[in-house]
């Protein structure tokens, strides 16, 4: 029964089963903040939508950074994000105009796939302890948990605390360009658009609800790109 089920899987990806895109509206709507951010100084607006461009298979590059842009083309805040390099071939990390650590991407895997976790240099809550990660010397605290749900291409994002996942991602209207509907217990959140936004290059165009964190939304498309690769397999 495992294995009919994981044709079936396999097959409904490669038919292109995806949900449909929600209206543009829907997107302007506010949400309620997230009781943290990953990086105050880049916190979402309550009122206005926060648009951005990234490359593509953020998580794949490796040693190279790129900066992250807002819709209009000019730098957001100064973050950029870096790829991997070979002795953390599983890690991602996203990076202030100073170079400093701003969140960090790391995947593990496990019997039911691949998991994400986001960390971040500070505490998201009340009494909240430092993991046993750290970038370059520094604590890190566990900020997000991102995983599929099992034989789907939806994926829940889980943040640290929390017993329920307060974010789904799966993928939108046609199979390609790839596009993502993120959703905040039910209601549209945010919208990850794929194709050639930026010169040559193939990006995303990541359309944040006010109130949703956008530097979250970058992990969480970085994630969701490379659990794609992994049920191409």
């Amino acid at each position: 029964k495992t294995q009919s089920k994981q044709r079936l899987h396999t097959l409904l990806i490669k038919m292109g089963c995806t949900e449909s895109v929600p209206e543009r509206d829907a997107f302007l709507q506010p949400h309620p903040m997230d009781h943290a951010v990953v990086h105050a100084a880049a916190a979402p607006s309550s009122t206005e939508p926060t648009v951005l461009l990234v490359r593509e298979k953020l998580f794949s590059w490796s040693g190279d950074s790129f900066g992250i842009k807002t819709g209009a083309g000019a730098s957001f805040h100064d973050l950029k994000v870096k790829g991997k390099v070979f002795a953390f071939r599983d890690q991602m990390t996203m990076l202030d105009g100073n170079g400093r650590v701003v969140a960090v991407l790391l995947r593990k895997f496990e019997l039911v796939g691949q998991t994400f976790k986001v960390y971040v240099p500070h505490p998201v809550r009340k009494g909240q302890q430092p993991s046993d990660r750290k970038y370059e010397g520094q604590p890190l605290y566990t900020y997000a948990k991102i995983e599929r749900v099992p034989l789907s291409t939806v994926q829940n994002v889980t943040l640290d605390g929390d017993q329920t996942p307060t974010y789904t991602v799966a993928r939108s209207g046609s199979w390609w360009p790839k596009t993502r509907t993120v959703r905040k217990h039910g209601r549209p959140a945010a919208l990850m658009e794929g194709g050639t936004w930026e010169s040559n290059w193939n990006s995303y165009r990541i359309t944040c609800a006010p109130g949703i964190d956008a530097c979250l939304m970058v992990c969480i498309c970085a994630a969701c790109d490379e659990m794609d690769k992994e049920n191409r397999k």
